[in-house]
């Protein structure tokens, strides 16, 4: 009993501190509603989309429609998170005509806790060219689309040093969270991805600190 409800406890604390991203997320501008956020690191490996699932999870206790998007299209791993197909996912509706999409295009989870949705939409099939998909104006008039459908949208962007197809999409999201892993970032790294990402036009709105011990005050630090 004492085993379980330790576990219980350590779910708990690591569930809030991405209650707290979300609520810093929401307050981050004054002036501007933050709607879309794109969540990207320097390379792989550094918690990116754990982020970015964790955090679609709580917001969906919040809002009413929320989407996860996985824009990236190279080495996709939200299905996977969620153990869902990725058969049919963004890269199937850029290829569409036009932007009329159903809700059955998306995986749909309910959680017990809220009374929101959240709604799922992998990578889909590989494609040859996802920057220029990224880049187009098809993808922006999906996101315009998308805006008009949730109250909050999160896309899971590839590493900004791994190739390049982060930076379109932070020039047309709201805000940028750049995740930086305790353990395995370089200083010298992190730096170099920021600059990229803000001499390109992204809003980087925050840092997400993962994989820090969890023995410390605190799991996740957002700043």
């Amino acid at each position: 009993m004492k085993n379980n409800t330790t576990k219980k406890s350590k779910q708990f604390d690591e569930l809030e501190v991405y209650r707290h991203l979300r609520t810093n997320i929401e307050y981050s501008s004054v002036d501007t509603k933050v709607q879309v956020v794109n969540i990207t690191s320097a390379n792989s490996g550094e918690g990116k989309t754990t982020t970015a699932s964790n955090l679609a999870i709580v917001s969906a206790n919040q809002f009413s429609k929320v989407l996860l998007v996985d824009c990236d299209m190279r080495k996709p791993y939200i299905h996977k998170k969620f153990n869902i197909s990725n058969r049919f996912g963004l890269s199937n509706v850029l290829a569409q005509e036009d932007m009329n999409i159903p809700d059955t295009f998306f995986q749909k989870f309910k959680d017990k806790k809220g009374d929101g949705i959240l709604y799922v939409l992998p990578a889909g099939i590989k494609v040859p060219n996802p920057l220029e998909l990224l880049s187009s104006d098809k993808f922006k008039e999906f996101l315009a689309y998308m805006r008009q459908r949730f109250d909050f949208i999160i896309l899971d962007c590839p590493p900004v040093l791994s190739v390049s197809d982060a930076i379109p999409v932070s020039c047309v999201s709201d805000g940028t969270i750049f995740v930086v892993s305790a353990q395995d970032t370089d200083k010298k790294v992190a730096r170099t991805a920021l600059t990229q990402l803000q001499r390109n036009g992204a809003h980087v709105i925050g840092s997400v600190l993962s994989k820090t011990d969890r023995t410390t005050e605190s799991y996740y630090n957002y700043y």
